[in-house]
């Protein structure tokens, strides 16, 4: 063939296979042979050269430095271009698509990968070795991956489940395939098992180690091997498998086991132990087993609470557990819960002891929580409508603290074990009254920003106070010490100033246990912060909550109260005998309080609040303008 004619050579040529002929070239019209072999490309695996010769439907000739090949019956072919052969399969040289779409031929894949070694050959390399059964090969490829994406790591993972491999196949599937993962787990526990049977008819425990070894994730072999040591009396051995069992699955079930086999060896270890399945859930044998860890840790009050629970949850044993420790009871002190866990929560510290309860510092899954208890003598009547109160009111208002969970029970009998309680978001920054008396905070009170800060500050639980009015309720008792803030408060004014406008610390009105519905009769009151009427047992009405957020906003900015003491102790006295009243109310209303301690700019909005003659509605907006307008805040403007 030359120049795309064909002629006759009239001579034999030998030739041995893959070897079809030779190359030839013509002198003065006489064909000369050369040495470069002619093959046939169907007939090697790879061959380079240029297209020299091409007749279509015919025969395709290509040509490399030393050798060439025969494509017959190729399709459309560029002649002078560069192709690369494989199995007679021509790609243009470079083309990587067309190579790619053409993976399904094994010798195709592995050129590709000895020519390219980028991430997109390698990829679909793993795809079609998995689809080729060249799973080992595939699995080499694809662990040489940096990065890899769900088609071709699911394609690795049914090889590795062929060559037996099956936890690094349940490994990729626990990304990609949540379906598969349930599948080969399923094949997984079955086959442990199935050793598992076998070593219970034989007794050979090496059964049982090779069955640990089936799933990782599987406790069951691990259980079984810590009875197996625990009956040959090898406490040792039994806690070590136990202990495998609870980290390869924490449930409630391998705690209890691990926490009764440490018991006796070791009860402080037991007792975490116990504590870590009192947060999943509290049952009366489980308070038993508590309690004999409190006991053997020399803690009577301690064991003597769950024994008590467990003895009336109907844990016999448990009963005659409590007798000793009858006679030396003493009177509860909310101490003895820290450590404890309470509905899940471990109790830190009491941070909060009031008239009506405690409150707890409680932690779960790594956050801290506020938790209320209420004490044995409140009545449970009034608990029930507070919890009701707080939880419908907490939602409306991101300056108002949350309530996250309530447990109560109307016929609680245990006390110590599950009293009535409310979880509450933690306020890590403490509240305002601190920062009003530590010196600490001396440098942020006596700073020219203190007038900014202070209107930030009272803007913030203006809005949640008018909240609770919106909602029909007055809150009953503001005053310094039931604004928290979320995160400490910086020492220093431009600093807090900054962590208040950018909400980097948040101000929160806080204990609404006293709020009461408007027009209810008022109870509960502080003294120096509550209205007349509201000390005199008259009705909840809004303007008793704008008296004592103005009083408090007068104490923040001076560190007085607005009235003189004289006045206080008229107010109380009259409390317990009516017939004052009148008096007393008469020199409230008619005796001016002392205002040259407070900044100009907040002395129009105090004395109107005194008086009565505000709502808290313009409270917030009056004091979001001294923000704006007197102090240029970025602050938004309320005309």
């Amino acid at each position: 063939m030359s120049d795309g004619e064909i002629k006759e050579l009239r001579e034999r040529v030998k030739a041995k296979d893959p070897v079809v002929g030779y190359v030839v070239s013509l002198q003065d019209d006489r064909i000369k042979f050369t040495k470069v072999p002619l093959y046939s490309c169907e007939r090697i695996k790879y061959f380079s050269g240029i297209l020299k010769e091409f007749h279509p439907n015919f025969v395709a000739i290509f040509e490399s430095s030393d050798s060439a090949c025969a494509l017959f019956n190729p399709p459309t072919l560029i002649k002078g271009l560069t192709y690369d052969l494989i199995n007679g399969r021509p790609f243009l040289r470079g083309d990587k698509r067309s190579i790619l779409n053409s993976f399904d031929s094994y010798e195709v894949v592995k050129f590709a990968l000895d020519k390219y070694k980028d991430k997109e050959v390698m990829r679909q390399s793993v795809i079609s070795l998995s689809k080729l059964g060249k799973c080992e090969e595939a699995i080499e490829v694809f662990s040489s991956l940096d990065e890899r994406f769900p088609e071709e790591s699911l394609a690795a993972a049914e090889c590795y489940e062929r060559v037996g491999r099956e936890l690094e196949a349940l490994k990729i599937y626990s990304f990609f395939s949540e379906e598969k993962y349930r599948e080969l787990e399923a094949r997984l526990i079955s086959k442990a098992n199935s050793l598992i049977s076998e070593y219970e008819r034989q007794g050979n425990p090496k059964l049982l180690m090779e069955a640990l070894n089936v799933l990782p994730t599987y406790d069951v072999p691990a259980v079984r091997l810590g009875f197996h040591y625990l009956k040959k009396n090898k406490m040792e051995e039994a806690i070590k498998f136990f202990e495998e069992a609870v980290k390869r699955n924490k449930s409630f079930q391998n705690l209890i086991i691990l926490g009764s086999t440490l018991l006796e060896r070791d009860p402080k270890r037991a007792l975490e132990t116990f504590d870590e399945a009192q947060k999943m859930r509290r049952t009366a044998p489980l308070a038993y087993l508590r309690g004999k860890a409190f006991e053997a840790l020399n803690s009577p009050p301690h064991a003597i609470r769950e024994y008590q629970y467990a003895c009336r949850e109907g844990v016999v044993e448990a009963c005659s557990k409590t007798l000793p420790f009858t006679s030396s009871r003493v009177d509860f002190d909310p101490d003895d819960w820290i450590g404890y866990v309470l509905y899940g929560y471990e109790i830190h510290s009491v941070i909060g002891r009031g008239g009506m309860g405690y409150v707890l510092l409680g932690e779960k899954n790594s956050r801290k929580f506020a938790i209320k208890v209420m004490k044995r003598e409140y009545k449970m009547d009034e608990f029930l409508y507070e919890v009701a109160k707080m939880q419908e009111i907490s939602k409306g208002s991101k300056y108002m603290v949350r309530i996250l969970a309530n447990f109560i029970d109307e016929n609680w009998t245990d006390y110590y074990g599950s009293p009535p309680a409310i979880v509450m978001e933690y306020m890590s920054g403490g509240d305002l009254r601190r920062i009003l008396a530590d010196e600490e905070y001396s440098s942020l009170r006596h700073s020219v920003k203190w007038g900014e800060v202070v209107s930030l500050i009272y803007s913030k639980v203006a809005e949640a106070v008018t909240h609770v009015h919106k909602q029909g309720f007055v809150h009953a008792d503001i005053k310094p010490s039931n604004v928290l803030f979320d995160k400490p408060l910086s020492k220093y004014g431009e600093e807090a100033e900054v962590q208040l406008l950018r909400e980097e610390v948040t101000p929160k009105l806080s204990d609404l246990g006293s709020s009461i519905r408007i027009g209810s009769p008022v109870i509960h009151y502080t003294p120096y912060y509550a209205h007349p009427k509201q000390r005199f047992g008259g009705r909840a009405e809004t303007e008793m909550d704008v008296y004592s957020f103005t009083v408090s906003l007068y104490v923040t900015l001076t560190n007085n109260f607005p009235y003189p003491e004289w006045l206080e102790r008229e107010i109380e006295e009259a409390i317990s005998s009516p017939e004052r009243r009148p008096d007393a109310l008469k020199d409230f209303y008619s005796i001016e309080p002392r205002m040259d301690y407070v900044p100009q700019e907040f002395r129009e909005l105090i004395s109107s609040g005194l008086k009565g003659e505000v709502s808290m509605e313009q409270i917030k907006r009056d004091l979001i303008n001294i923000a704006r307008y007197d102090y240029n805040l970025p602050v938004e403007s309320v005309i």
